[in-house]
C-alpha cells in the first residue's frame, strides 16, 4: 500500500485492541449482534442487500433510488465489527459476501443495481411529482457504486482476497471509462449537484493506495479542481469553504442541495486527499467547514444540520439529526483530530456520541431512528426505498459507533492519549488500560494502568470540566490535556471531573414558520409528532457534564408536565443536578431550579436512553425543553 505524504499525528490503536465496558457495551454490542451477527442479519439483511444487485430495478422509475447503498454499508460495518470481535467467522462470511456480489458483475466490471449503467445524470425533476408528490431530480447510481466500492476495498483490507480487489478495480476502472465516454464529469452525476457522486474521493483514493494505480489519484483530484470553479457552480465546496462563507449562504434555497451527509462525506474526501498529496488547501477547507459548521448548523441535540441539510440548523429550536448526520461529523472530527492532534475535536466528538448517536439505535438493538428529534418520539422509517430490513442510517450505525471506540486511546509520538472516560478496555505494546466509574453521572473515573515500559500519558480535560482533580489535587491542562509521567508497572489514577450544570436559553422566541414551511415540514416528516408539538416560544435545555437531559416518560415525567408546563427560561433560575436511581434509563437526575421568589424542581435523563425506543403508541414520549 502505497504511503501517506501526511502522517496521522495521533494513531488508533487496532479496534480488536479495545472493547467497550458497562452500559454503553450493553447497547452497542446487543446492536451488533442483531444487524450483524445474528441468522436474521446474515440470512435477512445481508440476502436482502445482495438480492438488489440481481433485480437491478432501481432505475425501474424515473425517478431512480438508492438501494444500491446498502450492501456497501452493511459490510463497512460488519468489516468494523469483525475488527472489534476479531471475528474470524464473520471475517470468511464477509469473504464469501464478496465474492457473491463481484458474482452479478457483468463482464465489463459493472456491478449495480441501475439496469442502465450509463443512467448517471439528474432525473427530470417534473417527472418526480408522479412518483414521489413533488419535483424530484434523483438519480443515486454513481454514489450506490461508491458504497459498493468501499464495502469491497473494506471487504479487502480484512480478508486480504485478492480476488476482490482485482474487482474492485475493474469495478472502477468500468464507471471511469464509461464517464469519460459519455464526456460527463462525475459531479455532475446523480442528485443534490452532484455531492454525493463526488463523495466517491474517500475510496476512491483507498483504491489508489491499494494499487498504485495513477489514473484514480488524478480522478481524486478532478473532483476537487470542480470544487474550486471561478464560475461558481454549486457546490464549489473548496472555494466557498476557504472565504469562510456560512453554508446557508452559499446559494438560494439551501434546502434543495445542501444535503448534510453527503456534503460531510466530501469533505471526508479532501481530508484524504491532503494525506496523500500534502496540498495545504484542502486540509484548511475541512478545518475552515468544521468552524462553519459548528457554528451556523450545530443544533441542540449536538449534531449539525436539520434533517440532513444544512439550511442554517443553528437557528432553530426544533432540531432534527439523521443518525447519518452524526456519524459523519464525528467522521469529521475524528479525521481532523488525527492529523491535528486538536482537543476541539474530541470534545465534539464526545458531546455527539453521547447524545444524538446513543439516541439514534433502540435499546433491542434491532432497529433504530431514521432522524433524532427534540420533542415527541424519534422519526422511523421501516426499512426505506422499498426495503424491508435496511435503512441507511441503521446499516452505518456499527461504523459510526467503532469510529468513537478508535477514539478512546490513541497513540502519540512519546506515548498516549485517553480521550474518553466511560467504561472501557484498551491493550497496546505501552500499557494495558481499562476505565471504570461514574463518568456520566457525577464526573468520577478510575484509571487502572499496566505499564509495558515508562511513557507519557495525555489525559483530555473536557471542555465543559469546571475543575479537575488527580488523586485528590486539583490540576489544570495546557491546550486541553494534561500529561503526566508513568512507570513501568502497575498504577491508578482517580480522576474527578466537576459538571456544572448548564442552562441553555434561546435568546429571543424563535420565528413561528406556517406550516408549508420545509422547517415544519421535515419536522412532522412522519406525521408521527404533530406541529403543535414543536417550540416557537423561548425556553431553555439543560445540559450537564457531556449529557444533554431530558424529561421523559421513562422518568415518571407527565404529558402535562413536559408540554403545559412554564418554562424556566428568563426567570434567571440557578439550576442544580442531583444523580438518582431510575432502572428504565441509563442516567437519571433531579433537576431542581431556585430564583429566590419561586422553585421548582423534576425528574430528568440523558437524552440518548430516555428516547431511544421505538414507542409505537405515544406520541409525547420526550421533551428536551424546559
Amino acid at each position: 500500500m502505497l504511503n501517506y505524504k501526511i502522517q496521522n499525528k495521533i494513531c488508533p490503536l487496532p479496534l480488536s485492541d479495545i472493547r467497550f465496558g458497562g452500559k454503553i457495551a450493553d447497547q452497542v454490542e446487543k446492536f451488533f449482534y442483531e444487524r450483524v451477527n445474528s441468522d436474521f442479519a446474515r440470512n435477512g439483511i445481508y440476502r436482502e442487500t445482495l438480492e438488489q444487485f440481481t433485480l437491478r430495478n432501481d432505475d425501474d422509475k424515473p425517478i431512480g433510488y438508492w438501494r444500491g447503498e446498502f450492501w456497501g454499508k452493511w459490510v463497512i460495518s460488519a468489516c468494523r465489527v469483525a475488527r472489534y470481535e476479531n471475528n474470524a467467522e464473520l471475517t470468511e462470511f464477509i469473504r464469501r459476501a464478496a465474492l457473491e456480489l463481484i458474482a452479478t458483475a457483468d463482464p465489463d466490471g459493472y456491478i449495480g443495481t441501475y439496469k442502465n449503467p450509463e443512467n448517471v445524470l439528474p432525473a427530470n425533476p417534473e417527472d418526480g411529482i408522479a412518483v414521489v408528490g413533488v419535483p424530484c431530480d434523483f438519480n443515486w447510481n454513481v454514489w450506490c457504486r461508491k458504497y459498493t466500492l468501499w464495502g469491497l476495498l473494506e471487504a479487502y483490507m480484512l480478508t486480504r482476497d485478492e480476488k476482490i480487489l482485482e474487482a474492485a478495480d475493474k469495478f472502477e476502472t468500468q464507471l471511469f471509462d464509461m464517464l469519460n465516454r459519455l464526456g460527463v464529469k462525475i459531479t455532475e452525476c446523480g442528485t443534490f449537484n452532484g455531492l454525493p457522486a463526488g463523495s466517491t474521493m474517500k475510496p476512491l483514493l483507498i483504491l489508489y493506495r491499494l494499487t498504485g494505480k495513477e489514473k484514480y489519484l488524478t480522478y481524486a483530484i478532478d473532483i476537487a479542481n470542480d470544487w474550486e470553479r471561478e464560475d461558481g457552480k454549486v457546490p464549489n465546496i473548496i472555494s466557498n469553504a476557504l472565504a469562510m462563507k456560512p453554508v446557508h449562504e452559499w446559494y438560494e434555497r439551501p434546502e434543495k442541495w445542501a444535503k448534510a451527509y453527503e456534503m460531510m462525506s466530501c469533505i471526508d474526501g479532501l481530508i484524504e486527499l491532503y494525506r496523500v498529496t500534502g496540498v495545504e488547501k484542502y486540509l484548511k477547507t475541512a478545518e475552515n467547514m468544521y468552524e462553519l459548521l459548528l457554528k451556523h448548523e450545530g443544533n441542540l441535540l449536538f449534531s449539525v444540520g436539520f434533517n440532513d441539510q444544512f439550511a442554517h440548523g443553528a437557528a432553530w429550536p426544533n432540531s432534527i439529526s439523521e443518525p447519518c448526520d452524526v456519524i459523519h461529523w464525528i467522521r469529521m472530527c475524528y479525521e481532523l483530530y488525527t492529523l491535528t492532534g486538536d482537543v476541539k475535536y474530541m470534545n465534539t466528538v464526545e458531546l455527539a456520541f453521547y447524545n444524538p448517536l446513543l439516541a439514534g439505535f433502540f435499546k433491542d438493538g434491532k432497529w433504530g431512528a431514521r432522524g433524532v428529534r427534540s420533542v415527541g418520539r424519534h422519526m422511523v422509517a421501516a426499512g426505506q426505498a422499498s426495503m424491508k430490513y435496511s435503512h441507511c442510517c441503521v446499516n452505518n450505525i456499527p461504523r459510526g459507533v467503532l469510529n468513537v471506540a478508535e477514539s478512546f486511546v490513541m497513540q502519540s509520538a512519546d506515548g498516549l492519549v485517553i480521550n474518553h472516560y466511560t467504561d472501557f478496555s484498551a491493550k497496546s505494546d505501552i500499557a494495558d488500560i481499562e476505565i471504570s466509574g461514574s463518568y456520566l453521572a457525577d464526573g468520577a473515573v478510575t484509571v487502572k494502568i499496566n505499564a509495558k515500559r515508562d511513557f507519557n500519558l495525555s489525559l483530555r480535560i473536557p471542555a465543559w470540566s469546571a475543575g479537575t482533580a488527580l488523586n485528590g489535587a486539583e490540576i489544570s491542562a495546557a491546550e486541553g490535556y494534561y500529561t503526566l509521567a508513568v512507570k513501568s508497572g502497575t498504577s491508578v489514577l482517580n480522576l474527578k471531573f466537576t459538571a456544572i450544570p448548564r442552562l441553555r436559553e434561546l435568546a429571543e422566541a424563535p420565528e413561528h414558520f406556517p406550516s408549508q414551511d420545509f422547517r415544519v415540514r421535515r419536522f412532522v416528516y412522519d406525521n408521527i409528532v404533530t406541529e403543535d408539538m414543536m417550540t416557537w416560544d423561548a425556553r431553555a435545555t439543560l445540559v450537564y457534564g457531556p449529557l444533554l437531559l431530558t424529561r421523559s416518560k421513562l422518568v415518571g415525567s407527565t404529558e402535562k408536565e413536559m408540554f403545559d408546563s412554564e418554562t424556566v427560561a428568563g426567570k434567571g433560575f440557578k439550576c442544580t443536578v442531583t444523580p438518582i436511581e431510575c432502572e428504565s434509563v441509563s442516567y437519571a437526575f433531579r433537576a431542581s431550579f431556585e430564583n429566590g421568589a419561586e422553585s421548582v424542581a423534576f425528574n430528568m435523563c440523558d437524552y440518548a436512553s430516555g428516547t431511544n425506543l421505538w414507542s409505537k403508541d405515544d406520541m409525547k414520549l420526550f421533551n428536551i425543553f424546559i
